[in-house]
């Protein structure tokens, strides 16, 4: 098989390192002063390099980990019950006011004949609906919550 050469700062370009790093890190490759196996450096760069990606990416989930811990922590991210229940409870309370409002207005529109008229009253029951979806507040529930391990603790005072 023949052998190809690199120089040093050949080998420095490619793997981004200084001709110092070279010379100490490829000192097995050597063939000549200045001149290196390729081959046989970039079997050695693999070599030293296998499991860092993986310690890297470990590295990378448990930062990444902390970082949305200390966001529940802040309040910045909602369990997915808690979401799933405030939404559900959101929609519940909607659909009764929708549900109530022929019964609401049905007086008011008893009489009515002008249709303009008929349609500013529905109008207006329809945007007071709508007006308490927008400003809906959810309350933080109290009493026996899970946490993220899916263990139930109380956080009544």
């Amino acid at each position: 098989m023949q052998e190809i050469l690199a120089t040093e700062s050949k080998l420095a370009k490619i793997f981004q390192f200084s001709e110092r790093k070279v010379r100490e890190y490829f000192k097995s490759a050597r063939v000549s002063p200045g001149k290196y196996n390729f081959i046989q450096a970039v079997e050695i760069f693999v070599e030293k390099n296998s499991g860092q990606d993986e310690v890297s990416e470990l590295k990378r989930a448990e930062k990444e980990l902390k970082e949305y811990k200390l966001q529940i922590l802040k309040k910045e991210y909602h369990h997915e019950s808690d979401v799933v229940r405030i939404v559900s409870n959101m929609n519940y309370n909607f659909k009764s006011k929708l549900m109530a409002l022929p019964s609401k207005i049905s007086v008011q529109l008893l009489n009515k004949e002008n249709q303009l008229e008929v349609k500013e009253i529905l109008k207006k029951a329809i945007y007071e609906v709508l007006e308490e979806l927008v400003d809906y507040k959810y309350e933080e529930r109290r009493g026996i919550e899970e946490d993220d391990t899916g263990k139930t603790h109380d956080t009544s005072d």
